[in-house]
């Protein structure tokens, strides 16, 4: 009878390690990451609409502005697909590690907190832009992981 609950008690723990190895430490809401004020700081522009999904957030101008982009922050969880991949170029000083990407003619930054990844794309913007902005929000976000 011990054998057993011994046996049993072992499977779960092992189920359970399962189950949780890989998983950020907690979710979080990815507009929440961001004050409205920082998204229009970000983008430079005096009001922003926040469109969320259950892992990514969008701010975007509420009125058109002619140079202005779009800011996306997306949490990725555990892994990062450009980082398993050997892609970007490392990035010092931005959470526990960071590299940033280049897609075409955009930019996407790739930073980890702890054992979360999310990533920061502004676009519609000069790549050295993109650059810059992307790297500011993601000092700011970090805090919040």
């Amino acid at each position: 009878m011990e054998l057993r609950r011994r046996v049993a008690i072992a499977g779960v723990l092992v189920f359970a390690s399962v189950m949780l190895i890989g998983r950020p430490a907690r979710a979080a809401d990815p507009c929440s990451l961001l004050t409205l004020e920082q998204a229009e700081a970000a983008l430079g522009v005096p009001d922003v609409n926040a469109g969320a999904s259950a892992n990514r957030c969008i701010w975007t101008p509420k009125k058109y502005v002619r140079g202005a982009g779009q800011l996306t922050v997306q949490l990725e969880g555990s892994n990062d697909g450009a980082k398993m991949m050997g892609q970007g170029t490392a990035v010092n000083g931005i959470g526990d590690e960071a590299i940033q990407t280049v897609v075409g003619n955009g930019a996407v930054l790739h930073v980890r907190k702890g054992n979360t990844w999310f990533v920061v794309n502004v676009h519609g913007v000069p790549l050295d832009q993109a650059n810059q902005v992307e790297q500011t929000v993601a000092k700011e976000m970090v805090g919040k992981l």
